[in-house]
């Protein structure tokens, strides 16, 4: 199976969620309600009590450790755009998967690979110490389908 996609900003920030593991995914979304409830606090406080500085960098700072966790595929894209400008070919196959961009070409033998972590928007190949992100974007529905029952089908990429 061959599919291509064009690298947007959105498609590397879904890349980089799906890279993320559990326990980060977890703490952003506590990091999110406990800035979000820092804001309503500082607000009610600000309104009954008059204006508290130390709060407000408190509120700063969680918006701050929050904005990172945005910022770092945003990052990401400003270094990288170029690369990003001619679609990315990837190739499914029985002896492994085939990655091309502009300026370069990576074949993946399935014997290197120790783990398939299937995701919403990729699949996460373990590759030595390398994550090598598959967008599912890249294929068709239906080629989607037959990846993943290829993956089911191979219980050593369960890891």
């Amino acid at each position: 199976m061959t599919g291509e996609v064009q690298m947007t900003y959105g498609l590397l920030r879904r890349i980089s969620q799906d890279a993320q593991g559990r326990w980060q995914r977890v703490m952003r979304a506590l990091l999110l309600a406990l800035t979000a409830l820092a804001v309503l606090l500082a607000t009610l406080l600000a309104t009954l009590t008059g204006f508290d500085g130390r709060l407000l960098y408190l509120v700063l700072l969680l918006c701050a450790a929050f904005a990172v966790t945005e910022l770092l595929p945003a990052l990401g894209w400003l270094l990288q755009r170029r690369l990003f400008v001619e679609p990315f070919r990837y190739e499914v196959s029985t002896s492994g998967v085939d990655i091309q961009t502009a300026s370069s070409r990576t074949q993946i033998d399935w014997s290197g690979i120790t783990r398939i972590r299937p995701r919403r928007h990729t699949w996460l190949l373990k590759y030595g110490m390398s994550q090598i992100p598959v967008p599912r974007a890249a294929f068709s529905p239906e080629d989607q389908r037959i990846v993943d029952d290829f993956i089911v089908r191979r219980p050593e990429f369960a890891g």
